[in-house]
């Protein structure tokens, strides 16, 4: 059966992931390195309006203009991840590789729709984005 899952364009992520390797590891693979480079780094570096930046030889000219808007989507993810770490205490799992980042992305969204689920379940619908509204719930 050949999956349904679609490539996607753009990997975006913050300076963590920052090194040629991982930037020529991305394009290997036809996908577009938003990466933001630390900002002590040497070379041909982008810098966008709001002060990021990025090794330009990885990133496509024509997507240059449009940088900083396609790096201002990471904080969509940034919210959703902060879950993890303050609501599901998931900071120290580990991601080593390809499959551990699915199985680690899988679990994390499993754990949030059991949390919408409860919120609905109870009657609070003011908690199904409070992951840690039900530590201490009695049933």
């Amino acid at each position: 059966m050949k999956s349904a899952t679609e490539k996607p364009l753009f990997v975006i992520a913050d300076g963590g992931l920052d090194s040629h390797l991982s930037n020529e590891t991305v394009i290997e693979n036809g996908i577009i390195p938003i990466i933001a480079a630390r900002a002590n780094s040497v070379g041909n570096i982008l810098k966008t309006e709001k002060g990021s930046h990025f090794r330009a030889p990885y990133i496509p000219r024509n997507c240059h203009k449009i940088l900083g808007k396609l790096y201002n989507i990471r904080t969509t993810v940034e919210r959703k991840n902060s879950n993890d770490v303050v609501g599901y205490n998931r900071s120290k799992t580990t991601t080593g590789g390809r499959e551990w980042a699915k199985t680690f992305v899988s679990i994390s969204n499993i754990a949030t729709l059991l949390t919408a689920l409860t919120a609905f379940k109870v009657g609070r619908h003011d908690l199904i984005r409070a992951p840690g509204a039900f530590r201490k719930l009695n049933i």
